[in-house]
């Protein structure tokens, strides 16, 4: 991605260390043997910096513009409807322990299961943990393309341009290689947040309908009221079409931090050295081998991990306020009303209600999506056939 400008502007640099040195060989000439060996150390000081960039820019995959986007987003709706099919009884976990009264978890995993139930069939316990699962997978498809798009068109210009102006700042090459980290994190959270606010304008409205479906009535809910046309008609009879948009401004001012957080974290963690170097292939290895792909997933499944963990927790409260408001808020209730009652009801801990759910949630997302992410970036470059 933007590690290619790097790579490029800092070789200029490490090009400018070899003529240097030759242009001190030539006029030290009263003590040869001393200018040759700082000749021969600078020389070698460029070419390592130049395979360690080239190296590191391989490492982070092709650039957005190098993507067929026909291949990538063909595959990866097929991919993302099956993670969200294998993660959506969390979903319903957690928004059930936010809106409920006594939300230690195995009693809101309980109560889910056993919410209208008329036999003992297991399949009658399982249906349940899918509620709003059509609302979500139908807009949820859309928002994930937009949210994509947005992620690395911005992530791409960011680093870019944030590469460009540190080579120049900085006062050589090691100094910029030293700082690569800091500007894939950087970049990678700036453009997380983008993305995040970006993808609101479709997550909002499937939030809205798909948690009104998931906390429902059993009684409503086999009668028919539960059903997304029949949900989208009671909002709009409510409260009219700003009802889809409920809770709106809160979920942009959390989706900012949340896909910052995220983001952030998981590209610090990749660009961690330790990590880094944990990662990187062995001698006599080939890339792509099964000990190098070994290594490599589990740095993608710690990043993953640690993203979702801070991720879910800094940002635990918002979430909280914005799901209670959307599902349960009346006509005329507030950010300020909602986190007021909750805090009487429940205090403090109750801002931090369904964050074992949303940890596990994000955490398996995170690892699942950005692995399965990374191969569809491998197989949807546009000369992938050719290789």
């Amino acid at each position: 991605m933007y590690l290619g400008t790097c790579t490029y502007e800092c070789w200029k640099r490490a090009r400018y260390l070899v003529l240097r040195g030759a242009v001190d060989g030539r006029s030290s000439m009263d003590d040869s043997s001393s200018s040759t060996m700082r000749a021969s150390s600078l020389r070698r000081r460029a070419t390592r910096i130049v395979i360690d960039l080239e190296s590191q820019a391989n490492a982070t995959g092709v650039k957005w513009s190098d993507i067929d986007k026909v291949r990538f987003y063909g595959i990866g709706t097929g991919m993302y409807s099956a993670l969200t099919v294998l993660l959506h009884p969390i979903t319903v976990v957690k928004i059930n322990q936010q809106c409920t009264a006594q939300p230690a978890l195995k009693d809101a995993i309980w109560n889910v299961m056993n919410s209208g139930v008329t036999s003992n069939r297991p399949l009658n316990k399982i249906r349940p943990l899918y509620r709003g699962l059509g609302v979500v997978l139908s807009l949820a498809i859309p928002a994930r393309v937009l949210y994509i798009g947005v992620l690395e068109g911005s992530r791409e210009g960011i680093g870019g341009r944030m590469t460009e102006l540190l080579v120049q700042a900085v006062a050589g090459p090691d100094e910029a290689h030293a700082m690569l980290p800091l500007v894939a994190t950087v970049s990678s959270g700036l453009a997380g947040g983008i993305a995040a606010m970006a993808a609101q304008c479709l997550v909002v409205p499937m939030d809205v309908i798909s948690q009104k479906q998931m906390t429902m009535d059993a009684k409503m809910y086999s009668t028919g009221q539960g059903s997304a046309i029949s949900v989208a008609k009671s909002i709009i009879q409510h409260a009219g079409f700003r009802g889809f948009f409920r809770g709106f401004s809160l979920s942009m001012v959390s989706s900012l931090p949340t896909g910052s957080i995220w983001w952030a974290v998981y590209a610090g963690c990749q660009a961690h050295p330790l990590l880094t170097s944990y990662s990187q292939i062995r001698y006599g290895e080939e890339p792509g081998s099964v000990c190098h792909t070994y290594r490599k997933g589990v740095v993608q499944v710690l990043s993953g991990v640690c993203a979702g963990a801070v991720a879910a927790t800094l940002t635990q409260p918002l979430d909280t306020v914005k799901t209670i408001l959307q599902v349960k808020g009346e006509q005329g209730s507030s950010y300020t009303s909602v986190t007021k009652e909750l805090f009487a009801k429940s205090g403090p801990a109750g801002f931090f209600r369904g964050t074992s759910p949303r940890i596990v949630h994000m955490s398996l997302w995170g690892t699942v999506l950005s692995s399965a992410y990374e191969f569809l970036r491998h197989v949807s470059r546009k000369d992938y056939h050719a290789r």
